[in-house]
Formats: structure tokens, C-alpha cells, sequence
């Protein structure tokens, strides 16, 4: 099932996203807004203010990853605390980089 998620994700990600970068480059952006995601997480931050963060100020993300960041912080966020440890980042760079 999480495997099923992440490739979701990747996907709409994908779609969200135009083609700017090398794939691998590019993908490593993505995964790096999903450890971002994790460590506002980790760090108890609300999910609204994650977004926040991650979508103005000197923090956000690069313009182009910007409609991609609710649906990847919303995906972090409805992992249990226990599964961040998991890495969700790599899991996410392998998926993408599998496609």
C-alpha cells in the first residue's frame, strides 16, 4: 500500500512539475521537499505552517515544485510518527528515479 502511494505521489508530482532538469536532479529536489516535509514533522510542526514554510519566505521550495509541495506534505503528514523513520525521502527518490 505504501508503495502504491508513493508511486501515486511520484506521478502527480510528475505531472505538477515541467521537465526542466535531468530526471535524477529532479527527482532529488522532490525527494529533498519530502525529507523537508519530514523534518517539520518530526519536529511537531503543525501541517498548515509545514506549508507555510515550504511555500513562502527564504524557506520555500523552487517555483516550479510549489504545486507539488501540499500533496507531498499532506502525504507526510498521514504517515504515522513510527513510519518516518523509514526515510521516506529515499523511498521517494527510488520511486522516482524507478519511473
Amino acid at each position: 500500500m505504501r508503495i502504491l502511494v508513493i508511486s501515486a505521489l511520484v506521478g502527480a508530482t510528475a505531472l505538477a512539475t515541467p521537465v526542466l532538469a535531468g530526471k535524477k536532479e529532479d527527482c532529488q529536489l522532490q525527494a529533498d521537499i519530502v525529507n523537508r516535509a519530514t523534518e517539520l514533522r518530526l519536529e511537531r510542526t503543525s501541517q498548515q505552517k509545514a506549508l507555510e514554510i515550504m511555500t513562502s519566505g527564504d524557506d520555500a521550495v523552487a517555483e516550479k515544485y510549489l504545486g507539488a509541495v501540499p500533496h507531498l506534505v499532506d502525504w507526510i503528514y498521514s504517515l504515522k510518527r513510527k513510519d518516518l523513520k523509514l526515510e521516506p525521502g529515499k523511498s521517494y527518490l527510488d520511486a522516482c528515479l524507478a519511473q
